[in-house]
């Protein structure tokens, strides 16, 4: 793909930049602000207040670990698995673990995922980790008797469940792929085409991304038809598609071909735009019990566990 026009350049700047489309503040730096704040405050309650194990290892690196909420629960209760946004180059665990609450309330245990942030790995490899992740998760999973997995992602992390999802995945878990019941997929980033090219998202190419890679690292332009089995078995596979009214125009049209692409291949994909919400609130609401994903993620545990909402 050739490098933009300046004024194409421009375009895929705001587009990419989903503070700038929040109608809450004034500035989009106080948008990040109060996001990154609220997520710290409501994950440092969520420590205190909840029984964790913290610092699980599942690969090498110093941020390939996950955190546990909700360990006074049953073995085997259902697990719900969080991974965080931040354009693959922020955000962590430690900060990420806002969702646990009314879930663990509800009898779902929580994982929190950390990963390892670019530059100091290309996108193309943390792909690869989270897959070590994915495979983590499915063994804890199996090891437990846990029925009932279920995985969301906020926009980097949206972006990486799918990247997981792909048939060598499949080749290396196997059955336990069964398991995983409802995907989340939150404000995602599908195409990282255009993205390549803004300096506000991957100054001097800090994601790692070339004309070999960008198509292969875009979820967009894969197939999931491996899939296929998986949703036809055992309760099937489910993918919920969410997206924020106050997300930029591009965010909105990903969601909308990433579900459709989904349907595709003959897969169960729901797609749900989300009124007067942005690409932040979006996460933020998961605090709440009665929030809309929050109660779709208990309604998921609660078919296939019988559970009560």
């Amino acid at each position: 793909m050739d490098g933009p026009s300046e004024s194409t350049l421009l375009t895929w700047e705001k587009q990419y930049s989903p503070s700038a489309w929040s109608v809450r503040f004034p500035t989009p730096a106080e948008v990040i602000d109060f996001h990154v704040k609220f997520v710290k405050s409501e994950s440092d309650k969520n420590k205190e207040r909840l029984e964790t194990t913290l610092d699980v290892p599942y690969g090498s690196g110093d941020r390939d670990k996950v955190d546990i909420y909700g360990e006074n629960l049953p073995v085997d209760a259902p697990l719900f698995v969080y991974i965080h946004g931040g354009y693959w180059q922020m955000l962590e665990k430690e900060t990420s673990a806002y969702p646990a609450k009314p879930l663990v309330d509800s009898g779902v245990r929580v994982m929190i995922v950390g990963y390892e942030l670019c530059p100091e790995v290309t996108l193309e490899e943390l792909v690869r980790q989270i897959k070590v992740a994915g495979e983590f998760v499915l063994n804890y999973a199996t090891e437990n008797g846990v029925k009932h997995v279920s995985i969301a992602g906020h926009s980097a992390g949206a972006h990486l469940i799918l990247s997981m999802l792909d048939q060598m995945f499949q080749n290396a878990v196997g059955d336990e792929l069964h398991l995983l019941k409802d995907v989340y997929l939150i404000s995602g980033v599908y195409n990282v085409q255009e993205l390549r090219y803004t300096k506000s998202v991957n100054k001097d190419n800090l994601l790692g991304i070339n004309d070999a890679n960008a198509k292969r690292l875009s979820p967009l332009y894969a197939s999931y038809d491996h899939l296929r089995s998986v949703s036809e078995q055992g309760g099937g596979l489910r993918f919920h598609v969410y997206v924020a009214e106050h997300d930029s125009d591009v965010f909105r049209e990903m969601s909308t071909k990433m579900s459709e692409l989904l349907r595709s291949f003959g897969l169960k994909s729901d797609l749900s735009v989300l009124p007067g919400l942005d690409h932040f609130d979006i996460v933020e609401k998961l605090t709440s019990l009665d929030y809309t994903i929050t109660s779709a993620i208990l309604a998921g545990v609660a078919e296939t566990e019988g559970m009560k909402k």
